[in-house]
């Protein structure tokens, strides 16, 4: 018997991510994986700022350089090949200091996190393992597993265990969790293919969706030479996930011909969107696709598993180490779940409007667009289209709460660093009007039993505010805060705003709630 802080079933992103994000903290992680070493084909194709911010806290963002590029705009294209509908990225300055979203290079992504698992000394990894059994009781979960090279399994033992095991998660189904079909379930091809230096000038330069009855389908522009084609099967369409290229060419002869590009992968799919109804049972909790699966539309499903990786990462951290009630866990699909429904019915509202198959109904599709944009069509920034938390341990009283903090660059010595690198990941106070010593002094004692940090927007002139500097340089954070007509925020340390105060008072009182629901 081995023992664990937490056991993870499941090496992909969320569960990689939940890994490193735990190992960081110190925790003792015990991960498996069945699979011997990671899938060599591309399956997700994008991720967005929320990821980019996770990669940056797991110091592997700069090693992501050569493997992303930014996300080009959206282009939805109407039964006549007419523009209908835009989605695209805002503008400069961003806001959590990344692009708002990316394409990436899903095999490169996660060798990069499996590395950076690897360099973590409190982690163990075994791959080629298979989780025969799971368990409880009133204070351990337990997995028994068989290792490379053993006949018989060797339990491990921790007081909690977080199922990533994807879509068909043995876990979720030992433990009778059912899934909420929220109502959308169609089959699609997915094509990626290495396209020609040659090819690539004559091939569309931003995504377009085809919003064409007869046969709907979707063309993202890669990383590289890599273009991807989502293909709506028809009635009759064969289901095998093995599709030979004499079947696919045709397919894709509307753009490229053999010769001009190398098919790299081909797969079929049900495009599902799919919730689980319970998130814990007992010491168990499920996490990335065994807890949920996001049709493609928006390029949120690895997105969404690792914000469930953050979101439990300091929550399990506090309860392991006795500073919280196992209840905060409780939080967890208390604020996670409906922003997954919510997120995914925006993703399947997308998608209605590229599935639409009856070409009378994609004209009328088409005409309502248009009406509704007065004929001409305007640009929609794709991370509005994301809510923040609605619920769980935040005070929605408060302008702000449940939203992400901005994440502006700020004076790091002779540089300039993005906020999360010196303010580090706990508990922050952000204040944004000069503060009085007597002020500063209230904060900082308030702050130091949760070992949280004071952001000061506004900081005498060493630069420097508690050890943290906090010179702001692109205006992201001050702007926010004062558009809520706010002075001061309280944030977790998943960055998500906790509640937000216009006095000195008001903000000692919000971090005294926090202390107490966290206690």
């Amino acid at each position: 018997m081995k023992e664990a802080d937490v056991i993870i079933v499941g090496l992909g992103p969320t569960g990689a991510t939940l890994a490193g994000l735990l190992g960081q903290r110190g925790l003792r992680v015990a991960a498996f994986d069945r699979l011997p070493d990671l899938y060599p084909m591309p399956r997700a194709a994008g991720l967005d700022q929320e990821a980019m911010r996770i990669a940056q806290e797991l110091q592997v963002a700069d090693r992501l350089a050569p493997h992303i590029a930014p996300y080009r705009p959206s282009e939805y294209r109407g039964m006549d090949g007419q523009l209908i509908k835009r989605l695209d990225a805002a503008p400069p300055p961003h806001r959590l200091g990344w692009e708002p979203n990316y394409v990436f290079e899903q095999p490169a992504f996660e060798r990069i996190l499996r590395a950076r698992v690897a360099e973590l000394p409190d982690v163990q990894v075994a791959t080629s393992a298979e989780v025969r059994e799971v368990g409880q009781d009133a204070d351990h979960a337990w997995a028994d597993v068989v290792l490379p090279g053993d006949a018989e399994p060797t339990r491990f033992v921790a007081p909690w265990l977080v199922a990533c095991d994807g879509g068909s998660s043995p876990v979720r189904k030992h433990l009778g969790i059912e899934l909420e079909d929220l109502g959308f379930d169609e089959p699609w091809l997915v094509v990626d293919v290495i396209a020609s230096e040659a090819k690539l000038a004559e091939l569309p330069q931003t995504q377009v969706q085809y919003c064409e009855a007869a046969r709907p389908c979707t063309y993202v522009v890669g990383v590289g030479r890599h273009r991807r084609w989502e293909i709506m099967l028809l009635p009759g369409d064969s289901l095998s996930s093995d599709y030979p290229p004499e079947q696919l060419w045709p397919l894709l002869e509307r753009w490229l011909v053999p010769g001009e590009a190398e098919i790299w992968r081909a797969a079929a799919y049900r495009f599902h969107g799919l919730v689980a109804r319970e998130w814990r049972s007992g010491r168990m909790l499920l996490a990335g696709d065994a807890a949920h699966m996001t049709p493609p539309f928006m390029a949120q499903g690895m997105v969404q598993g690792m914000r469930d990786a953050l979101n439990l990462a300091w929550k399990l951290e506090r309860v392991v180490r006795g500073r919280s009630h196992e209840r905060l866990l409780d939080s967890y699909a208390q604020e996670r779940r409906p922003h997954v429904v919510s997120t995914t019915r925006v993703a399947m509202e997308l998608g209605r409007v590229i599935c639409e198959r009856d070409p009378e109904r994609a004209r009328e599709r088409d005409a309502r667009l248009l009406a509704e944009q007065n004929g001409r069509v305007s640009t929609r920034f794709r991370q509005d289209l994301i809510p923040g938390l609605a619920d769980g341990l935040i005070l929605r009283e408060t302008p702000g709460a449940g939203a992400i903090l901005p994440q502006p660059l700020v004076r790091g010595g002779e540089r300039f660093v993005r906020l999360d690198d010196v303010a580090g990941h706990g508990v922050r106070v952000v204040a944004l009007e000069p503060l009085a010593a007597a002020e500063r002094s209230a904060l900082l004692s308030a702050l130091e039993p949760l070992a949280g940090v004071l952001v000061d927007l506004s900081p005498p002139p060493d630069g420097a505010v508690g050890g943290v500097p906090a010179v702001e340089d692109v205006p992201v954070l001050a702007p926010w805060l004062s558009k809520l007509d706010r002075r001061f925020a309280v944030v977790r340390p998943d960055h998500c705003v906790y509640g937000t105060a216009s006095t000195l008072d008001e903000a000692l009182a919000l971090l005294a709630r926090l202390r107490a629901a966290l206690a």
